[in-house]
C-alpha cells in the first residue's frame, strides 16, 4: 500500500480544524519511496511518489503505474476541488470538499492510533515541525549523507525525522515499540521551483464522476 496517498485522501477528507496549516510558498517538488525489508525491490511498493505543493490549497501526488492492479494513480487538489485519476483508463472521481475550512493537507504518517501530534509532520514542511516539536537524537548516515535525527515520543510510538545540515529531509521513520511501522527515504526535495499552474489543473481527456467527500 502506498502510505502517502492513504495519508492525503485521509486528511482532504477528515483533517480536523485545528490542524495546523502547511503552506509551502513556493512550488515544491518531493520525490520519495518506501524502504524496509518489508518492502521488496522492483515491487511497486518501491517505486517513488512525486508529490508537488504549493500555498495551502495546491497539491498534486503522482503514483507509479500498478499494472497488476490495473492503476495508475494521480490525485489533484485545489481547494475545494479534488480530482482523483486513473491515468491507465482515463477515469476519475471529483469531489468538491465541503469545508468551511479549504486546506490541502499532506501527512506523512496517520491513521487509526496515531497520535495527532505526529499527524502534524506534512510533507514539505518538515523543518518547520521539528523547529516546533523535534529533540536532536544523534546523526545517522542516508544514502552515503550524514543526516541529524530530531525525535519525538508518545508512549511506546515514536517519530524520527532526519534532516540534512542543509535542512532538507532525508528520512522519516515512524515505531512502534521495537517494530518500524514506516520508513520513507527522500529522493528529491526541490523547493523555489517556477510557478506552472497546469500542476493543479483538471486534466483534459478524463472520464469523471462526481462524489461527494465522506
Amino acid at each position: 500500500m502506498k502510505p502517502v496517498g492513504l495519508a492525503i485522501l485521509i486528511a482532504l477528507i477528515a483533517a480536523p480544524a485545528s490542524a495546523a496549516t502547511c503552506a509551502p510558498p513556493t512550488l515544491t517538488r518531493i520525490v520519495t519511496r518506501s524502504v524496509g525489508p518489508d518492502i521488496l525491490l522492483g515491487s511497486f511498493n518501491a517505486e517513488p511518489v512525486t508529490l508537488y505543493r504549493k500555498g495551502e490549497r495546491h497539491l498534486r501526488n503522482e503514483e507509479a503505474p500498478d499494472p497488476e492492479q490495473r492503476r495508475h494513480l494521480l490525485t489533484i487538489v485545489a481547494e475545494p476541488d479534488i480530482w482523483m485519476i486513473n491515468l491507465m483508463d482515463q477515469t476519475g472521481k471529483h469531489l468538491v470538499d465541503p469545508g468551511p475550512i479549504f486546506v490541502a493537507h499532506a501527512p506523512i504518517v496517520a491513521g487509526q492510533g496515531v497520535p495527532a501530534v505526529f499527524q502534524e509532520l506534512e510533507f514539505g514542511c518538515e523543518a518547520a515541525f521539528v523547529r516546533a516539536r523535534g529533540r536532536e537524537a544523534g546523526v545517522r548516515t542516508v544514502d552515503g549523507k550524514t543526516a541529524r535525527i530530531y525525535a519525538l515520543q508518545a508512549g511506546d510510538q515514536r517519530l524520527e525525522v532526519l534532516l540534512t545540515d542543509r535542512g532538507v529531509p532525508a528520512e522519516v521513520a515512524y515505531y512502534r515499540g521495537a517494530r518500524t511501522v514506516l520508513t520513507i527515504r527522500y529522493d528529491a526535495f526541490e523547493m523555489g521551483l517556477p510557478d506552472d499552474p497546469t500542476l493543479f489543473q483538471k486534466p483534459a481527456g478524463v472520464t469523471f464522476r462526481a462524489e461527494a467527500p465522506r
